[in-house]
């Protein structure tokens, strides 16, 4: 999914910068997750290799660009949670034993378990090391360090639950550790490292969960796609490993019987049947309504209005 997005004039101008500062994004992430280690770098460069959506930095510059944004610093700062995110990526991939990660191989199908745990751990160090090594806002490392915390104990909490079916106010609470919580910290740190006021930091903040809790519904909703190639990773490898997500938990609010022992295939058809995959959009419609609203009372500029382009294009994706 491209982010650069149909603007008006100046706002293309605004969103062609944002792009030039995820180049230099990339190019700061390769420089410093750079490893002395021959056999290391080799892994290392798989990940970067493997690099995404980059909507996490991309968050955390759109968010600065309410306030006065400062190109070094704040490249490090996106940089940083990138990293943080591509080391949470890696440790996913373990768990879920996912063979693939963006068409390519995941690096623990390819390395094996124990190197991916180590590539994960030191992609964490390197995170780290940036944000230690520059005077950031105390606030940021705070934020950051317990979005690390609330990935961790929604992951933990999810799978305690494999093979059984959460509520939705349960699985609400885990895509909201999992996911929302770093879209969140995102657009904030970038706010708050702009020396934006808390109550706008605040707001930025908001709009990132509310969008990080409708692309995780999105995403759920993709793990259904039968197009293994258009997504990027192997489909209903959720189910597969036991987790029952939104599209099967609204299913079971209308359908009857033991889910179970259902194959891919029939499980595949119950969802479809009971309209499961209709009603997990129409949630995420619920949450990105929400982040409009709260874009809408946002003070006019470039940033807001290529805010509100991002937030229609993320529901709207279709990997």
């Amino acid at each position: 999914m491209s982010f650069i997005l149909s603007v008006g004039e100046n706002q293309t101008e605004f969103n062609d910068s944002i792009q030039s500062e995820l180049a230099e994004v990339k190019k700061l992430i390769h420089v410093h997750t750079r490893s002395k280690f021959k056999d290391v770098q080799k892994i290392v460069t798989d990940v970067m290799q493997n690099e995404g959506k980059m909507l996490r930095p991309y968050l955390v510059i759109l968010g600065a660009n309410f306030g006065r944004y400062e190109r070094e610093r704040h490249v490090k700062l996106a940089g940083a949670v990138e990293i943080l995110h591509m080391a949470t990526l890696v440790h996913d991939d373990i768990i879920d034993e996912a063979k693939l990660r963006r068409n390519q191989a995941s690096i623990q199908s390819k390395y094996g378990k124990d190197m991916a745990v180590y590539t994960g751990d030191y992609l964490l160090s390197k995170s780290i090391s940036i944000l230690n090594g520059d005077s950031f806002n105390a606030e940021n490392s705070r934020r950051l360090s317990e979005a690390i915390a609330q990935i961790c104990e929604s992951e933990l909490m999810q799978y305690q639950n494999r093979f059984r079916a959460l509520s939705i106010k349960n699985y609400l609470r885990v895509i909201s550790g999992k996911t929302a919580a770093l879209f969140a910290v995102s657009l904030y740190v970038g706010a708050v490292e702009s020396g934006c006021d808390e109550n706008l930091s605040k707001m930025l903040g908001r709009i990132g969960y509310e969008l990080g809790m409708a692309f995780q519904i999105i995403d759920d909703i993709l793990d259904f796609d039968i197009n293994q190639s258009k997504v990027g990773k192997s489909t209903m490898s959720d189910f597969i490993n036991g987790y029952y997500t939104i599209p099967i938990l609204l299913a079971l609010q209308k359908g009857t019987g033991n889910v179970d022992s259902l194959s891919k295939e029939a499980m595949m058809d119950f969802v479809k049947a009971n309209r499961g995959l209709d009603s997990a959009r129409e949630l995420a419609h619920k949450y990105t309504e929400r982040a409009f609203k709260r874009i809408d009372l946002l003070p006019d500029c470039d940033a807001k209005a290529v805010l509100n382009l991002f937030a229609k294009k993320l529901v709207d994706r279709e990997y």
